[in-house]
């Protein structure tokens, strides 16, 4: 494994992998590594727009304020709802905060974006889950919460589960978590056959994290984050908290 400094980039996370959809403490997070002031915008799509387009130019303004201490934003955070959809829907609306014309946290319907952050990259994943249990774990303040996605076998109404972890025991909690996945219609219809035993081994096989939608999204006590997953980050661990000492955020 080899662990890769990364930061001054986008990094989306899907709201449904957050179980509290607490978007407004990520938000917190990315404004507290800037000074005040920001310049915050809610954005509504246009009717007519084409979904496809990823451009904002033309997006109508609603809210639009200059934030000069943390007392306005939180004024603000508290009162704002932006309804929830579900990950891979288009974003109706918008939620920017910039910092001199650079945006530093954009909140969709489905998503979180954040834009330089400080994260490690894990390359050469090999067996995707242990190599990243093995690179979170060890840093990690438990209890640790851990939110399983299966989204790219399973259907989406039963495709999130949440776990809690105590220790560094994963293989225990998914055995006695996520087994029972297997025997789901969509699992046993697939072309893969497997025997009445089922194994940790055939649930990585099967729920493998190089398939789109699917993810492994931890939060440990001290909001310390990590995320893998083949859709955002190209096959990549991100590990993201305090790194070499400087305090970042989620992803």
């Amino acid at each position: 494994m080899k662990l890769t400094f990364q930061q001054n980039e986008w990094i989306d996370v899907f709201r449904e992998l957050l179980p509290r959809d607490d978007w407004q403490d990520l938000v917190r997070l990315q404004v507290n590594q800037h000074a005040y002031p920001f310049e915050v915008k809610l954005l509504e799509r246009p009717l007519k727009q084409n979904p496809n387009i990823d451009d904002f130019s033309d997006w109508m303004v609603q809210p639009h304020f200059i934030m000069t201490d943390a007392s306005q934003l939180e004024r603000f955070l508290e009162h704002l709802v932006i309804e929830q959809q579900e990950m891979a829907t288009e974003a109706e609306v918008t939620l920017i905060v910039e910092k001199q014309g650079q945006g530093i946290v954009r909140v969709t319907n489905d998503c979180v974006s954040m834009y330089g952050t400080a994260y490690e990259s894990l390359d050469d994943v090999g067996t995707e889950y242990e190599n990243f249990f093995d690179a979170v774990l060890p840093y990690a303040t438990f209890p640790v919460e851990v939110v399983f996605c299966g989204r790219g076998v399973l259907k989406n109404d039963d495709s999130i589960h949440v776990m809690t972890l105590h220790d560094t025991n994963w293989q225990t909690v998914f055995e006695d978590r996520l087994l029972y996945l297997l025997n789901r219609k969509e699992v046993m219809t697939g072309k893969y056959s497997r025997s009445s035993k089922q194994t940790l081994e055939d649930f990585v096989s099967e729920f493998s994290l190089t398939m789109a939608y699917n993810f492994i999204v931890t939060r440990d006590a001290t909001n310390r984050f990590g995320m893998l997953d083949h859709f955002c980050t190209n096959g990549k661990i991100a590990h993201f908290g305090k790194i070499d000492n400087v305090e970042t955020s989620f992803k």
